[in-house]
């Protein structure tokens, strides 16, 4: 069964088309921006919109490959990597939300082509949401939750399904769903890596936005001692930009490290361990650029 995915694939066409654009804009006044506030502030904005342009690109792909699939066997619902089989004996009810006198609303946070994700309804409960458009909507009830998706024609999918649940068929499907997983997004879902993960990133953008507001105003500075215990010869201001650009890798590298050793939820030692360290590297450093100050 079709689903209406024109208008949300165009809307995210010309959105990536949008982002690559400033990406690419930003990037360029880097190149003649002088050090200082404003070349961080482009440098934080295009590493905004580089993040945007990887949702709207996920989001894109899970567009296109929805679907909505229904047999004798049974239902199958398709979003990107997500896949869920339901027998029609795991099935309790379909409705339009028409037929619905509280229908749940789509995610806030959806737009056109792309209303998916998770909510908590006061009378249905979990309601996950694989839908294109918010007024085609049909919810698919389950003992574990339902389901929201956006057929072409939400009255034609609703007769075919009645149809295919009556003739029955000699083997049902299997109840399956297929959840895809991210090192990135299970990990996020611990809170102590999540406070980790935050906290050393917030002080990598405050360190670098500290330099760049205090660099252009200085001289020079000294960034060592000799053997002798004496600071080494002075250099331009904008050297202390070396601070916050080794604290940025140091947090980057640890960041993917400490991904690739995540082992699940039960087995977090290693990625505390490292995304703690990012942490603590940046107070160093941040407690370096006050020192030098």
């Amino acid at each position: 069964m079709a689903l209406p995915r024109t208008r949300g694939l165009l809307l995210h066409v010309g959105g990536i088309m949008f982002c690559a654009l400033l990406i690419g804009l930003l990037l360029t006044a880097t190149a003649v921006a002088g050090a200082g506030l404003s070349l961080i502030l482009l440098l934080v904005g295009s590493l905004l919109a580089g993040l945007l342009l990887a949702l709207l690109l996920y989001r894109a792909f899970g567009l296109w490959r929805a679907g909505y699939w229904i047999s004798r066997a049974g239902l199958r619902l398709r979003w990107g990597a997500r896949q869920v089989d339901l027998p029609y004996d795991a099935i309790v009810d379909v409705a339009a939300a028409s037929e619905m006198e509280n229908p749940p609303p789509p995610p806030r946070w959806g737009w056109p082509g792309s209303y998916v994700g998770i909510s908590q309804d006061p009378e249905l409960g979990r309601v996950e949401f694989m839908a294109a458009e918010a007024d085609k909507l049909v919810y698919i009830g389950t003992e574990q939750g339902v389901y929201a998706i956006s057929p072409e024609n939400p009255a034609a999918f609703l007769r075919i399904y009645r149809d295919q649940e009556e003739r029955g068929s000699l083997q049902a499907m299997p109840t399956r769903s297929i959840v895809p997983t991210f090192a990135l997004a299970e990990a996020w879902g611990d809170l102590r890596l999540r406070r980790l993960l935050i906290a050393g990133g917030a002080l990598a953008v405050l360190l670098l936005v500290l330099v760049g507001a205090i660099a252009p105003g200085l001289e020079s500075v000294s960034l060592g001692f000799d053997a002798d215990g004496q600071p080494l010869p002075g250099l331009p201001g904008t050297a202390l930009f070396l601070l916050p650009a080794l604290n940025l890798l140091f947090f980057l590298g640890n960041l993917f490290v400490g991904l690739l050793v995540f082992r699940g939820r039960e087995e977090t030692e290693f990625t505390q361990l490292l995304w703690g360290g990012s942490l603590a590297t940046g107070v160093f450093f941040l407690l370096g650029v006050l020192i030098l100050l």
